[in-house]
């Protein structure tokens, strides 16, 4: 039994003629009362009677097309709301609520969310600022939802494996970053291609922390930092760094080219990593699965 059997039963009931029928459907009148022919064998039954004034239905006729008018119309349907999903799934229209950190949002996200923007103009953003490791620690709260953050391998391990908590998450990494220290352009660390947390520690540090990457941890395992300024936000303290009073660490991902500043990339194998992430039962909707799929493809150009 195929759906255009089906169909041209329907029409034939609603149109009592073979010929007009087969006219209206753009088949040949003998293709059509074979198809005809083949539904009765396989269904068993007959399904028409055929009168010099027309055809009609049979009564094993009429609960067959009775059930068929319901199946077309549910395929129908389907189609038709297939159709619109297809439409939204390219052309998606309603609100990104997206939790970052400021450092982020100033840097690298402010690009993707721009492409993003340009081809899905119809989406409004709404950004939340927030800390990393808060993100991740919190993630039983209801509104913490899909997030982009930067955070070191050691943390992401320690924090994804906390499954009795319900803290468990989903985690997209975009890309791996290095270590850099921040130093004015006349500072002597400018010197060397490549810089040690052991070297480090011996000047002055700003450091601007933001949970998910433990800079104050990871310094103290040579001594013991003088850390001139500990702040959440870079450009209130980057005047300490300009003029050469201590130095500062940043991942490569919120690297401005800017000609205060010198970037030294650090020998220690630290790992830190770019991404996207979310709670392990949240319902992702349809546009952060776009905004995940547009963030994918577009860090894989890069």
């Amino acid at each position: 039994m195929r759906l255009e059997q089906l169909y041209y039963l329907c029409e034939i009931a609603k149109n009592k003629s073979i010929s007009y029928t087969a006219e209206l459907v753009h088949v040949s009148q003998p293709a059509l009362s074979s198809a005809i022919h083949k539904l009765e064998a396989e269904l068993g039954v007959k399904l028409l009677n055929r009168l010099r004034q027309g055809v009609y239905l049979t009564e094993e006729g009429k609960k067959v097309v009775k059930t068929a008018t319901e199946i077309l119309a549910s395929i129908e349907q389907l189609e038709h709301d297939l159709a619109l999903s297809k439409e939204a799934n390219h052309n998606p229209s309603g609100s990104l609520t997206l939790y970052t950190t400021q450092q982020l949002g100033n840097t690298v996200l402010s690009e993707v969310l721009t492409d993003f923007y340009e081809k899905y103009p119809q989406i409004s953003l709404n950004l939340k600022e927030t800390n990393s490791l808060k993100i991740i620690s919190n993630f039983q709260a209801d509104n913490c939802c899909l997030s982009f953050i930067a955070i070191s391998d050691d943390i992401l391990k320690k924090y994804s494996k906390v499954h009795e908590k319900g803290n468990n998450f989903y985690f997209e990494k975009l890309r791996e970053g290095k270590l850099y220290a921040v130093v004015g352009k006349d500072h002597p660390l400018t010197k060397h291609k490549h810089v040690s947390l052991e070297e480090i520690i011996k000047y002055p540090i700003i450091i601007v922390e933001n949970g998910c990457i433990p800079y104050t941890e990871m310094l103290k395992k040579y001594g013991n930092p003088n850390i001139l300024v500990h702040s959440d936000i870079f450009a209130s303290s980057s005047d300490f760094i300009t003029k050469g009073f201590c130095v500062g660490l940043a991942s490569s991902f919120f690297i401005i080219p800017d000609t205060h500043f010198a970037y030294i990339p650090i020998s220690d194998n630290i790992k830190v990593s770019l991404g996207l992430v979310w709670r392990e039962n949240y319902d992702l909707d349809l546009i952060e699965q776009q905004f995940i799929n547009f963030c994918v493809e577009a860090f894989k150009k890069k």
